[in-house]
């Protein structure tokens, strides 16, 4: 393969010079970051955890007294589905870590 043309890098480094500008030729303004989105989604996060956390632990609870007072009956068939679940999962982790 033979090179002719060795010009074309010059053409590169002065189109980086100039200014940017939008299709109807003024400049465009310099971009700028923002973290208040980052914030107001951390809150919303923080937000949904402690409801969530709140309601799991009301749950443990309950299922706590229950089995304590001998009024505890779980669904066989749930959970014999989510001990296929579980084995399922931990098939796929060995599988995808090579173990």
């Amino acid at each position: 393969m033979m090179i002719k043309n060795t010009t074309s890098v010059g053409a590169v480094d002065s189109a980086t010079n100039k200014p940017q500008t939008n299709a109807a030729g003024s400049r465009r303004q310099a971009d700028s970051v923002s973290t208040a989105e980052g914030q107001r989604a951390a809150a919303l996060v923080r937000a949904v955890q402690a409801t969530v956390g709140n309601s799991h632990t009301s749950r443990l609870v309950e299922v706590e007294n229950a089995i304590r007072a001998g009024t505890y009956a779980p669904s066989a068939s749930q959970l014999a589905s989510r001990l296929l679940d579980a084995a399922e999962i931990d098939a796929r982790l060995q599988a995808m870590l090579g173990g």
